[in-house]
């Protein structure tokens, strides 16, 4: 589990506006984390995301399979190996940095 890797796994349970169901999601934690914890923080990916696209928190994903965009407004941590987490590929440098360069934005004042 590497930051910049997109796995597919399921969100639920989830409440209110939460993204939910059975998606892809991006890594953003590092791997040393990942080892440690077992427990990586992700960001859900979505073909809708009209809230995050307008604030500003969404990404689009280029030159991958996967489309849609990053939710930067929606972190998780998820255990993979509980919820059988599948790989699925992994971003290019310039969507991560953006999406890591977003997802800090929300913590600055």
């Amino acid at each position: 589990m590497h930051r910049g890797d997109i796995y597919l796994i399921s969100l639920d349970p989830t409440l209110g506006h939460e993204q939910q169901g059975k998606r892809p999601v991006l890594v953003i934690s590092p791997k040393s984390f990942n080892l440690v914890t077992k427990m990586p923080i992700v960001l859900p990916i979505t073909s809708g995301g009209k809230f995050a696209r307008n604030l500003g928190f969404a990404v689009e994903i280029t030159d991958c399979k996967t489309t849609g965009v990053v939710r930067c407004d929606q972190p998780r941590a998820l255990d993979f190996d509980a919820r059988h987490a599948k790989f699925l590929e992994s971003v290019n440098t310039d969507v991560l940095d953006e999406v890591m360069a977003r997802f800090t934005a929300i913590f600055e004042e």
